[in-house]
């Protein structure tokens, strides 16, 4: 595999496309590369060589987005013409020329090469023969049909100065090494060597530059300039039943007229809406695209709106804007188990859009963990047949920057002893010890344990990365804790007169339905809570109660105040998940 001359600070602008087995990359500042993946060990990483290059495609100049439709690869957006696109010739992604005519040209087919030198083929050496009827003529670039030294169809064309033009009766051109008044060059030696000098060589479909005046074919290759009332520049193209566009003013589709296929003349670029996207890398989801708006505040959802027969850009974020302050700059899909779309901000915080279209679901969260998040990636996991969350995290580690490459675990199934609810975390299962060892990653930090399903006081990992327990244990979770809170919206119980809002309420007791879960805590704020407990008098002590799913009924820790908040908090390594509130409220009229 060769190298690559990409430095580091350039892959946030990197961007590529796949198809099957080839991974093309684009950069403004490199020429286009192909990786192509010929066994699990054997990668091949090559510049991609075009036929018919645009001429600005040079040094620090070349496209800097990638696609590919209709069987086209789409390259787009230079430096110095941000909104032009490439497309290539159908079928044929190294193939960029804008106007070709395919061999057999017109006229080939009548003018054959006949065997003159009696070896059965041909093929146009010294003796061959082809005929010219009455009135007919040839001169450079007219073709002739033969065959190879194989027996396969060849078309050769002339690039020497003899003009044959017949008067009154035909002619008969024989293929000469030395070649008189009569006679034309031969086309192949005595050793089976083509005359490059005169004569060019073509397999069927071959094509060749068309001449001035002729129109291109329809799977030529193509160049289209956005053109509206701004000049701005693409930030990403996603192939769907159209080409969507995403530029830094507005979006835009592409496509053939009148529902056919792109080609020359049939191309077609609308002018679908004003949003503009930033330059991050956008994740296609159902029916829609997901891009990251302008100004990095707002996550877009590109679709079809069929009521209104235009694409149109809805605003994802506008319950949570507070979610994306300082801007995001980067996005990770995750469809299996759940649909939630990750998003890298500004500052290092993971955010989280659970999103459900066609549930009208579209619910932000934060996840906070120690250290700075600063890239995301979604990774199918064909074992446990789910998409695994992977993120590049920096963490301050005895007092030195690290960075660590993550994993987020699967769904919690229900056994406590195999839960992993920590951060930069690692897992033992083995004969029962008191000490573990591997956490040097995490030397000198406190860590909270998870030992066969209990929860043991945290710990400080010796500098040495060993863990010292206070029982043994035979499945243990160490790493870095976190909180997960929940906190609804203000309550809205209704009144004899009207709404709740802005009256004095109590909340005497909360009501929660838990799924699998163990541990947590009600309360109205984070220095307020009431325990949830899950221990019954008949389970030893000593032993872990296990995952509970059913209600819990806790009373409620705050007097009459105007705002009817809950939270609900789970600050131990131990599995949460509610699916209900139900708080039992009493409003002052």
């Amino acid at each position: 595999m060769c190298g690559t001359s990409h430095t580091a600070s350039e892959f946030d602008r990197l961007r590529y496309a796949q198809s099957a087995d080839v991974l093309i990359f684009a950069h403004p500042n490199h020429p286009p590369r192909k990786l192509t993946r010929v066994d699990h060990d054997d990668w091949n990483l090559e510049e991609m060589v075009f036929t018919g290059t645009p001429e600005n495609w040079v040094e620090n100049n070349y496209p800097s987005t990638v696609s590919f439709y209709e069987q086209r690869l789409v390259l787009a957006a230079t430096p110095d013409k941000p909104g032009t696109l490439w497309l290539s010739r159908t079928g044929e992604i190294t193939d960029f020329r804008l106007k070709t005519r395919e061999v057999p040209f017109d006229g080939w087919r009548s003018r054959e090469i006949m065997d003159g030198n009696s070896d059965s083929i041909r093929d146009g050496k010294t003796g061959d023969t082809f005929k010219l009827l009455d009135g007919d003529g040839f001169e450079q670039n007219d073709g002739l049909k033969g065959q190879h030294a194989d027996g396969a169809t060849r078309y050769y064309r002339y690039k020497g100065t003899k003009n044959f033009i017949t008067s009154g009766s035909s002619v008969t051109v024989t293929f000469e090494e030395t070649p008189g008044a009569t006679d034309i060059e031969a086309i192949w030696d005595s050793d089976g060597v083509l005359n490059n000098e005169f004569w060019s060589c073509f397999e069927l479909g071959d094509r060749t530059e068309a001449p001035a005046g002729e129109s291109p074919l329809a799977d030529d290759g193509i160049e289209v300039t956005l053109a509206g009332h701004q000049a701005n520049g693409i930030e990403f193209i996603v192939p769907r039943s159209k080409l969507w566009i995403g530029t830094a003013g507005g979006e835009w589709t592409l496509s053939g007229s009148m529902g056919e296929s792109v080609s020359p003349e049939t191309i077609k670029a609308n002018h679908e809406g004003t949003c503009g996207a930033s330059s991050s890398r956008p994740e296609s989801v159902g029916f829609a695209t997901l891009y990251i708006q302008r100004a990095g505040k707002k996550i877009r959802e590109m679709s079809y709106r069929f009521e209104s027969d235009a694409y149109v850009s809805k605003d994802l974020t506008i319950l949570s804007e507070h979610i994306t302050k300082g801007g995001l700059r980067q996005m990770a899909y995750v469809q299996e188990p759940d649909s939630i779309l990750y998003c890298v901000r500004a500052d290092g915080i993971l955010v989280a859009l659970t999103y459900v279209p066609d549930q009208e679901v579209a619910a932000w969260s934060r996840l906070i963990t120690d250290g700075s998040v600063e890239a995301v990636a979604s990774i199918y996991n064909d074992t446990d047949k789910r998409d695994e969350l992977w993120i590049v995290v920096r963490r301050t580690v005895n007092g030195a920057e690290r960075r660590y490459i993550e994993f987020m675990e699967g769904d919690f199934d229900g056994n406590i002893e195999k839960g992993f609810f920590v951060d930069s975390g690692l897992t033992y299962d083995g004969a029962p010890t008191e000490t573990v060892v591997g956490l040097e990653h995490l030397a000198g930090r406190t860590v909270s344990v998870l030992a066969d399903g209990a929860v043991q006081t945290s710990k400080v990992v010796g500098m040495d990365g060993t863990l010292t327990l206070d029982r043994p244990a035979s499945i243990i979770h160490a790493g870095l804790s976190y909180i997960s809170k929940l906190q609804p919206m203000k309550i809205e119980a209704g009144s004899a007169r009207g709404t709740a809002q802005t009256k004095k309420k109590r909340i005497t007791k909360v009501a929660a339905r838990f799924h699998n879960t163990l541990g947590g805590k009600i309360g109205p704020d984070e220095t307020h809570l009431e325990q949830v407990y899950f221990r019954s008098p008949s389970i030893p002590m000593g032993q872990s109660p296990g995952a509970w799913s059913g209600d819990k009924t806790v009373n409620f820790p705050k007097g009459w105040n105007r705002d009817g908040v809950l939270t609900i908090l789970q600050d131990q390594p131990l599995p949460m998940t509610v699916l209900l509130i139900v708080p039992h409220v009493v409003i002052n009229e």
